[in-house]
C-alpha cells in the first residue's frame, strides 16, 4: 500500500538548530535524530512532499537523494537555496516547486492568505515551528477580556514541532482538519 506523508522544516545541517529546538542536546544529534525518523517512517511505495527548509548543507541533500521511496517532492522553503545550488536540489528530488494542488488541498512552505486558496480547501504548509495559524478571539474570563489564538481547520502547519517530528500521512492531517 502507498502512502502520501509530508513533513517540513527539517533544518538538516543547521548548526544551532539545537538551540531552537532544547530537546536535543547537540545540532548533530537533532540531525541525526531527525533523519532517522524520517528513513524509518518512510517505506518503498510511499511518496513524500516536503514542505521546505529541509537541509543546510551538500551531505544532507545528498542524504535525503538516497532515501528509498517511490517519490520526493520539495516545496521550496526560504532557507533551502541558502547554501545549497537549485542544480543539486533540481537532482535530488524527483519534483521541485514553489507550491502545489494536489488532493484539495494547496502545499506551501509559508502559509497563504485564504483569498488564495482558489478551489483547494486546505491549505498544508510549514515554517511557522511551534505556532499555527489561528483566528483572534476574545474571551470573558471572570470579568477579563482575554484575546486568544484558536485553531483554524483550513491550515495544517506540518512542521516537525507538530508532527512529533517525523513525517506525517495525508490521511492523518485529513482527521486532525476535520
Amino acid at each position: 500500500m502507498s502512502r502520501l506523508l509530508i513533513t517540513s522544516d527539517l533544518h538538516l545541517g543547521h548548526n544551532n538548530i539545537h538551540k531552537f529546538r532544547p530537546q536535543f542536546d547537540t545540532a548533530e544529534d537533532h540531525h541525526n535524530e531527525i533523519f532517522e525518523s524520517l528513513a524509518i517512517n518512510l517505506k518503498k511505495n510511499d511518496s513524500i512532499i516536503f514542505l521546505g527548509d529541509i537541509c543546510f548543507n551538500d551531505y544532507w541533500l545528498g542524504k535525503i537523494k538516497e532515501l528509498n521511496c517511490k517519490k520526493k517532492t520539495l516545496i521550496l522553503g526560504n532557507h533551502d537555496t541558502e547554501k545549497v545550488s537549485i542544480r543539486d536540489i533540481a537532482f535530488s528530488y524527483d519534483a521541485v516547486h514553489s507550491m502545489m494542488n494536489k488532493r484539495n488541498s494547496i502545499f506551501t512552505h509559508c502559509p497563504i492568505h485564504r483569498d488564495e486558496f482558489r478551489q483547494q480547501s486546505l491549505n498544508i504548509h510549514g515554517h511557522l515551528h511551534g505556532r499555527i495559524v489561528g483566528n483572534r478571539i476574545s474571551v470573558l474570563s471572570f470579568g477579563q477580556l482575554i484575546e486568544a489564538e484558536e485553531d483554524d481547520n483550513k491550515y495544517f502547519n506540518a512542521c516537525v514541532e507538530h508532527t512529533d517530528y517525523k513525517p506525517i500521512t495525508y490521511a492523518e492531517i485529513m482527521e486532525r482538519t476535520q
